[in-house]
C-alpha cells in the first residue's frame, strides 16, 4: 500500500491467523508515522509514549515500560529511560 500521507510506498499492518480467519490492525507508515487509525497516527507529532513509559507504534502495537523497543526509541530521541 502507497501512504497517503507521505507517498512511501512501504506501508505495513501487523495481522494474526487466529484459526477460523485472520484479523488485521490498520496500516501504517515507517517513514512518517501516519496510520489509517487516528489513535495510533503518529504523522503530526503525537508522542507515542503514555504516562507509565509505554510506547504504541503507528500499528497498534504496544511495548510496555522497559521494553527493549521502547528504551531504544527513547535513547534514539535523545530522552531518559522512563522505566527506572
Amino acid at each position: 500500500m502507497k501512504c497517503p500521507k507521505c507517498g512511501n510506498d512501504e506501508c505495513h499492518r501487523e495481522e494474526v491467523d487466529v484459526g477460523v480467519g485472520i484479523i488485521y490492525g490498520p496500516w501504517g507508515c515507517s517513514e512518517c508515522g501516519w496510520s489509517e487509525s487516528e489513535e495510533y497516527d503518529l504523522s503530526d507529532g503525537k508522542d507515542p509514549f503514555d504516562e507509565k513509559g509505554g510506547f504504541t507504534d503507528q500499528y497498534g502495537v504496544y511495548y510496555p515500560p522497559g521494553n527493549l523497543v521502547a528504551k531504544a526509541i527513547r535513547k534514539a530521541r535523545g530522552e531518559p529511560d522512563a522505566s527506572k
